[in-house]
């Protein structure tokens, strides 16, 4: 897969320093499209001042790049400060609890959830997938706990739902040392530059409007992503055009139309 699940464009991480303050804008993936550790840590080493603002607005990612993140904010000699201006789900959530302080727009919102893998092979690959998984859920559960001051129990049963919370209710959990208040009940339009709905239980303030329908260029892009040359993608795509041809005059009562002969195409070096 060569393009975002969160359907995000270039990676955005931006750095502005001040007199003692530094501010990085972490507005974006972590690792495959986005930020990786690679790229945040070349930034983070190159700052001076005594205190930092990392501003959060992340569906999250890669869990050992967000590690990464995390391990290096924690060794930094300045006074971290993170700040969750959109949403920060995810590893995004684990990033944020680097902060020597943690605040949280109150309209912005945190998730923990249980980590995923995506894995081919037979059952001894899975279930050492499953156990690398258990083993990663518990650096996660660490970090959260050390932050809050919660029962594992309780980190894990959060994790376990795939929860969201509001600042308040972050706030209420130990997640964030601080909510700010703003004039507006409404989510936190930033959150809204991705797409969400590759969690399970999103909440309905980020609802977005129905996708519009793909175009034959939207499938050739998914055939070549999928590996295809163009010549094959292009060529695909014209054989199934023409099998549907005659299919779709039926549909529409044209029952006396002859259907065109499919025009062969030599797909075996697909």
């Amino acid at each position: 897969m060569k393009r975002s699940p969160f359907r995000k464009g270039k990676a955005d991480l931006r750095v502005v320093a001040a007199a003692t303050t530094t501010e990085i804008m972490l507005y974006d993936e972590i690792s495959w499209w986005g930020i990786t550790a690679e790229m945040f840590k070349h930034e983070l080493d190159a700052i001076s001042t005594p205190n930092i603002d990392l501003r959060i607005n992340s569906p999250g990612g890669d869990v050992f790049d967000s590690l990464a993140i995390y391990n290096a904010l924690r060794e930094h000699p300045a006074k971290i400060t993170t700040h969750i201006d959109g949403v920060a789900a995810s590893m995004a959530s684990v990033i944020a609890m680097a902060g020597d302080e943690t605040h949280m727009a109150e309209n912005a919102f945190l998730m923990i959830h249980d980590p995923w893998a995506l894995v081919i092979g037979n059952a001894v690959d899975l279930r050492k997938e499953a156990d690398l998984l258990d083993k990663v859920s518990g650096s996660l559960v660490m970090a959260y706990e050390e932050k809050t001051g919660k029962t594992t129990e309780q980190i894990q049963a959060w994790m376990a739902e795939e929860t969201w919370f509001t600042g308040a209710e972050a706030s209420g959990a130990g997640f964030v040392d601080e909510v700010i208040g703003i004039e507006t009940d409404e989510p936190a339009e930033l959150a809204a530059s991705f797409d969400l709905s590759i969690f399970a239980h999103v909440p309905d303030v980020f609802a977005q409007a129905e996708p519009e329908e793909p175009t034959i260029r939207d499938l050739e892009r998914a055939l070549r992503d999928a590996g295809l040359s163009q010549i094959a993608a292009k060529q695909y795509i014209a054989a199934g055009r023409a099998a549907a041809s005659p299919r779709d005059a039926e549909e529409a009562g044209e029952r006396d139309v002859t259907p065109e002969p499919v025009q062969k195409f030599d797909l075996t070096a697909i």
